[in-house]
């Protein structure tokens, strides 16, 4: 069990989960985003600093300040994400899509560079990809194109850092703020794979983020034993 861990999008779904999983086994938890989780206050194994990751020029010091006293941490989850609308690209804004962009890619680099900052080692960096970066499916649009550059900057990472295990990881259908932001889409038949993550709500095929947390830290320990770089997607780890 890792010990001192750094968690984006720590006070929602994946996040807290996770969060809150790693504080139950006593570890250390350096939790960011932009709203304090309010159940975490005053514990001792916790620290907190509230960053809004779409403003990519206060991020790298927000997180420095958060690490100043560390000299290692052993997981980095990056975790924090956004939807945007799900429609077809020709109908999509380009700011919009930028600005899923900055949140679900362009902000884990200032997070990292600020992590790697004076020196401190870095056991692991996983990043919370999901199955859009490679199924196609149509709709999806910046989420999707965010979630592959995300795997590929897992890769080159990698390639700069060998002394640290980086990893994208699907953890497949989590009931999450994000699930219900699809479900409260209207019937549209250009974009089935709605209507089967709406079957899937309640169901145990989509477990809440308390439910998954085990077996996605779990998943996330076992990961460093594969390869660096890659891309795994939690349902197919065995």
């Amino acid at each position: 069990m890792p010990r001192t861990i750094l968690i984006t999008g720590a006070s929602s779904g994946i996040g807290r989960g996770l969060a809150l999983h790693y504080l139950n086994h006593g570890a250390q938890v350096f939790g960011v985003s932009r709203r304090a989780p309010a159940e975490f206050a005053g514990l001792p194994g916790f620290a907190f600093r509230s960053v809004d990751l779409a403003r990519l020029e206060t991020v790298s010091a927000a997180i420095a300040d958060l690490l100043r006293d560390l000299g290692r941490l052993d997981l980095v989850i990056l975790n924090a994400g956004m939807l945007g609308s799900l429609a077809d690209l020709s109908e999509t804004d380009v700011d919009e899509m930028r600005a899923v962009m900055d949140v679900n890619l362009w902000a884990n680099k200032p997070v990292l560079d600020a992590a790697f900052a004076r020196g401190r080692e870095v056991d692991q960096v996983v990043g919370i990809s999901s199955g859009a970066a490679v199924s196609g499916a149509r709709g999806w649009n910046a989420y999707a194109l965010s979630k592959a550059a995300l795997n590929m900057m897992m890769a080159l990472y990698a390639a700069e850092r060998p002394e640290t295990h980086f990893s994208a990881l699907a953890p497949g259908l989590v009931d999450t703020g994000m699930q219900a932001q699809v479900r409260a889409l209207p019937e549209d038949p250009r974009y089935p794979m709605v209507e089967r993550l709406k079957k899937a709500a309640g169901t145990p095929a989509m477990p809440g983020p308390e439910e998954l947390a085990p077996a996605l830290a779990e998943a996330i320990q076992s990961l460093r034993k594969r390869d660096s770089g890659r891309f795994w997607d939690l349902r197919s780890l065995h």
